[in-house]
Parts: structure tokens; C-alpha cells; sequence
């Protein structure tokens, strides 16, 4: 068994046993600070406390990313001292390139792209077998996230967090005239990307503030930025792609690091003739970083079935918890009676928080550690509110897979929302409470056997209210990370939502 760390940006720990992958869970979520920077203490314990019963189970250490110094290091090698077991440090971008063996590709291309790690901010690379062959790479200067997340920072929103708030202004239209500057840009002949700026960071924000003669925020105008910057990154990306699918004659590609959560992007990507197959890994963040470590340290190929991996909700838990509330309704649901029982619920249009066996690992909430509703503008408009969350930012929903031809154009197996699509005309009244201003959704398509139970309980709302979906947000207050334990849960709850669903209690807030 190996343990894999990322003790940087969105610090992660995570199990591996030969072809599976046992546990993965980010600090944040312990801590409850977002995108939580540093030694995953909590991550590490809780993995090694519930899943590993001797010692020497443990077989290595492998760490994502090779720079470090000062306390970092020092906590890392009395860890390693503690377990006595090897420790291997792997490169940044090439933790993020190894996601490719959860595909099922044969040979892929590769590319990882944020906004910078280990001196790189993307790189290109051929998969095959258990090779990884790096064919091009721009350093940190020519970053292209580092870009996106100046311009994050240029608009009030913060940086290496908010670039999906920059991607959902994208979509609307403006009144004003288009911006066309020359700033980034990919070069054929040096097969990397160039920053015209010549500085990133806070020194990037200051050059495009002073560029594009920003003071204060404008609607109108932070929207055409944000078509701007959109734009610009659709651009080089596909530049980039385009001549190593014709120089290699692979057109199956795999898509990671940071910018790879740019579901626009994605889809651009996927709709292009010279593309036949897009993978983007359910945990494309520096949070995986702990899982590519591992797999790099590994023989095996992995099957990922999903991506419940982290903390498991204990009954006897909520029990202890719920005798202390004394403004809750409880009741046990057994478990063949659960999908009803909240299915119904959801029919009444009521919001149901859902806590239920492992946590999810990677940025979405898949039915795990949600909160879920009837689709409408009503519940969408209800839920920005309560959640203090952008009334611009778009909700997902989760579409039984069977029926999701008939909602979106184009449609692929999606079962980790990193794809975005097309919603057809007609359908949009039926779950328009998820569909963008731009009549794109990112859908989470479901199969019975990815999670019976969420499966069952769409499959109920659909028998009553005939739509095969459900809206399906994370289960947190905007700002917050997901929810994790018991505890969280309740605190969350008494913000949001008619009723929780915490482990198979199901409780309701008394007036």
C-alpha cells in the first residue's frame, strides 16, 4: 500500500493497493479552510487510522511535487522517520500527466496545464502503457492559468479560486466592443506559450489593470473581460493541441491540472474534428497530486469506479450528535426505503441535504455530500440566495443516464461533471433552474451502478414528476468547502435546506 501526499495548494493524502485506489481526501475539508495550503496532518491520519491495520502495510511514501523547503520538509521527513518506509518525490506537472492511466486509452496525449508548479505551468506528453513521454513544455513565466487567474484577481474575485465565476460571465453577452490584445499566445516553432506581459502574479493583475484601464467593477465591462480571457484561452489551447495531434496522429486526449476545470474549454476541445476522445480526470486540481504521485510509484493500471473515497458518515455518530439538537425532527429510514423517501421530497420541492456514506473526492458533489431539488429558476434563485453564492453562477444537474440524450446534444457519459454541454431547446423548461444563459448545462450523467441509491431516488422523481433530474450543488455555503463529517453537516444544515439526510437519519428543522 502506498501513501500519497500533496502538502501544497489544496493539500490531499490518499491510499493506493496495487490496481485500486482505497482513499483520497483533501485537508480542506478536515480544516475547513478552502483550498487549504500545507502538511495534510488530518488527511494523513484519517487514511492510515481507517484503512490500514499494520504498520507495515505501508509500503512507500510518494510526495506530488519536488520543491519544497522549511517546515514542509521537515514535517514530511518525520512522518517518513515515523513510518520507516521509502519516500519518492515526483515532478508536479508529471503527477497531474500520470491521471492518464485512469483512462482507457491505449496511447493518449497528454496535457496538463495551471498555473504553475515546480517551474512549469504546462506540459505536453504521449501515454503509452506505463510510459509518459514529455514533448513540450512552457515554464512559468508563459503560463496561461497564471493569466486566467490575473484576470480572476483583476475583476475582485480571488485567484486560484473564483476562475469558474470569470467563466460563467463569460457566457453573457455584452454591449460593448470586443477586446483583442495580443498578450498570451502559443508559438509553433518554440511549441510552448508566450506571455507577452513578461511578469505573472500580482504584477501581472497591476500590468492588465493598467492595460485594459480598469478602476471599478462595471458589469458591462467585467463581462467583455471575461469573453476576453475566455476567448484567449480557447484560442491557445486549441492552437496547441491542434499541431501535436497532427505532428503525433493521437487524437485521444487527456486534460489535467488546474485549467482543466474550465468546462467551456473543455467542450470546445471535445467539438473539434481533429479531437476523437476527451478524458478530464474528476480530480484535475492540485488535490490530485497525491494520487499521481502514487500512480507514477505503482506497476498497475487502476479502474477507478468512482470517486467516493473519503470520509465515511457513521450512524452511531449522527445518533450521539442528534440527541443534543433540540430543534430537529429525526427519524431512522431504512436503507431500502431511503431513495422514496427522499425522492418524494424533492416531488414536494422541498431541498434535501444529503450526508451519506464516503465523501467524494475532487471539486463536485456527486450524491454523497449534496444538496438536491427539483431543477426550477425558483429553487436555483432560492438556493443563490440562502447561499450567498453569485446570482451569475450556473447550478448542475444529475440526469439518469438512459434519459440524457434527449436533454443534451452531443452526449457523452459524464459521470464526474467535467464536461459541459449543449441543452436541446425543448427540454430546457424541464431543468431550467440548471441550464446557463448560454443554454449550456454541466450535467452529471448517472448510471445505477456509479451510486444505487441516488440513482433510485431520480428514478423515483422521475416516475412522479416526469423529469429524469435533479438540481445537485455541493452541499456548503459558498466560500466553504464541502461538507465532510457529521458535525459539518448539522452546522450547514441549520443554514440550508428543508431537510438532511445524515448517514440514514432523516431530520427536519422545527419552526
Amino acid at each position: 500500500m502506498i501513501l500519497g501526499i500533496c502538502d501544497g495548494h489544496n493539500s490531499s493524502a490518499s491510499l493506493i493497493d496495487e490496481k485500486e485506489i482505497i482513499y483520497a481526501a483533501s485537508e480542506e475539508r478536515f480544516t475547513r479552510k478552502k483550498n487549504f495550503r500545507g502538511y495534510p496532518a488530518n488527511s494523513i491520519d484519517y487514511g492510515i487510522n481507517s484503512f490500514v491495520s499494520e504498520k507495515d502495510e505501508l509500503s512507500a511514501i510518494t510526495v506530488g511535487g519536488q520543491f519544497r523547503k522549511g517546515e514542509r520538509l521537515k514535517k514530511l521527513k518525520i512522518l517518513q522517520e515515523n513510518l520507516e518506509i521509502p519516500m519518492y518525490y515526483f515532478n508536479h506537472h508529471l503527477c497531474h500527466a500520470a491521471s492518464y492511466k485512469l483512462s482507457d486509452f491505449k496511447e493518449c496525449l497528454i496535457l496538463t496545464m495551471d498555473g504553475g508548479g515546480d517551474g512549469l505551468s504546462s506540459t505536453v506528453s504521449i501515454g503509452n502503457g506505463s510510459k509518459i513521454e514529455t514533448i513540450a513544455q512552457s515554464d512559468l513565466i508563459d503560463s496561461v492559468g497564471d493569466f486566467y487567474a490575473s484576470i480572476t484577481e483583476l475583476l475582485g474575485f480571488k485567484p486560484m479560486e473564483d476562475e469558474g465565476k470569470v467563466m460563467s460571465l463569460s457566457s453573457f453577452e455584452s454591449d460593448d466592443s470586443k477586446i483583442n490584445l495580443d498578450i498570451i499566445d502559443y508559438n509553433e516553432k518554440t511549441k510552448s506559450f508566450k506571455n507577452y506581459l513578461g511578469v505573472i502574479g500580482s504584477e501581472s493583475t497591476k500590468a492588465l489593470k493598467r492595460i485594459l484601464d480598469y478602476s471599478t467593477p462595471n458589469k458591462s465591462y467585467d463581462i467583455q473581460i471575461s469573453k476576453f480571457v475566455q476567448s484567449k484561452l480557447e484560442e491557445v489551447v486549441l492552437k496547441l493541441l491542434k499541431q501535436f495531434v497532427e505532428e503525433t496522429g493521437i487524437k485521444n486526449i487527456v486534460f489535467s491540472g488546474g485549467v482543466a476545470q474550465n468546462v467551456k474549454l473543455n467542450k470546445q476541445i471535445i467539438e473539434q474534428d481533429f479531437v476523437d476522445n476527451l478524458y478530464v480526470p474528476p480530480f484535475t486540481g492540485d488535490e490530485g497530486l497525491s494520487i499521481g504521485s502514487s500512480i507514477l510509484c505503482s506497476k498497475h493500471d487502476f479502474d477507478l469506479k468512482n470517486t467516493y473515497l473519503g470520509y465515511e458518515i457513521d450512524n452511531c455518530n449522527v445518533e450521539k450528535i442528534v440527541d443534543l439538537e433540540k430543534n430537529f425532527k429525526v427519524q431512522y429510514i431504512e436503507e431500502n426505503d431511503i431513495s422514496e423517501s427522499v425522492g418524494k421530497l424533492i416531488s414536494e420541492n422541498k431541498l434535501v441535504c444529503v450526508s451519506r456514506e464516503k465523501m467524494e473526492f475532487g471539486p463536485r458533489a456527486l450524491g454523497n455530500r449534496s444538496i438536491l431539488g427539483l431543477p426550477t429558476n425558483e429553487n436555483a434563485k432560492k438556493l443563490a440566495k440562502t447561499l450567498k453564492r453569485n446570482s451569475f453562477m450556473p447550478y448542475a444537474p444529475t440526469i439518469l443516464d438512459e434519459y440524457s440524450e434527449s436533454y443534451l446534444k452531443n452526449k457523452k457519459y459524464s459521470p464526474y461533471m467535467t464536461m459541459l454541454f449543449d441543452c436541446f431547446e425543448s427540454k430546457k423548461s424541464e431543468i431550467e433552474g440548471t441550464v446557463h444563459v448560454d443554454g449550456t448545462t454541466r450535467a452529471q450523467t448517472l448510471k445505477k451502478e456509479f451510486n444505487g441509491t441516488f440513482y433510485n431516488t431520480i428514478n423515483f422523481l422521475n416516475d412522479a414528476t416526469q423529469i429524469p433530474a435533479v438540481l445537485n450543488t455541493s452541499f456548503n455555503l459558498h466560500g466553504e468547502p464541502i461538507v465532510c463529517n457529521e458535525i459539518d453537516a448539522i452546522n450547514s444544515f441549520k443554514k440550508v435546506g428543508d431537510y438532511l439526510l445524515l448517514g440514514n437519519y432523516l431530520i427536519e428543522k422545527l419552526d
